[in-house]
């Protein structure tokens, strides 16, 4: 599970950076080209798609790193029993939502036909929304994936803030300089 844990992590990050960086280079490009009187017709409507699309794949990636706002502290500090239903409830929950709106994001799609975007008649309208479906099916497994480390967390009462201070303790313990100025000290 660790593998494909990380395997998926690794494919959303890859995927957000790389909308994060054509976003980039497009709001870039049409900035210069306007100093030089060239109007890119496009590019208001091709960022606005790409924003909406990494609102849902970097949503995701956040899921999947148990990164979202919650109740950590709340259901840390509930007995052991109500901790376990809380958190399976919790669960059915957001999956029930993501399912629901992967759902109202594929019917919308389906709404769409042939309609392309009104500046690059090319793309479709159906590809361009397609993140909301998409986004929330990742979404979903993401939570999936992340639910049996998440669920040993709760149960040992650590919170995402105690497991990102182990996370720092660990790197700096590791890091290079850290070990030198030890080798130094010795």
């Amino acid at each position: 599970m660790e593998r494909l844990f990380n395997l998926v992590r690794k494919i959303l990050t890859i995927i957000s950076s790389t909308i994060l960086a054509v976003l980039t280079i497009i709001i870039i490009t049409s900035i210069f080209s306007r100093f030089i009187g060239i109007s890119l017709y496009w590019y208001d409507e091709v960022s606005s798609i790409l924003l909406a699309w990494l609102t849902f794949y970097g949503a995701a990636l956040c899921a999947l790193n148990r990164n979202h706002m919650g109740f950590g502290n709340l259901i840390v500090s509930m007995p052991y029993n109500i901790k376990k239903y809380i958190f399976f409830l919790n669960e059915i929950i957001v999956i029930s939502f993501f399912i629901t709106l992967a759902w109202a994001g594929f019917y919308v799609l389906s709404i769409f036909g042939d309609e392309t975007l009104t500046s690059l008649s090319f793309i479709t309208q159906a590809m361009a929304q397609s993140a909301l479906p998409i986004g929330c099916v990742l979404f979903i497994i993401a939570e999936i994936i992340s639910m049996p480390k998440a669920f040993k967390s709760i149960l040992e009462n650590k919170t995402q803030d105690d497991e990102e201070i182990e996370q720092a303790l660990r790197n700096v313990n590791n890091s290079v300089d850290i070990k030198m100025a030890k080798e130094k000290l010795s």
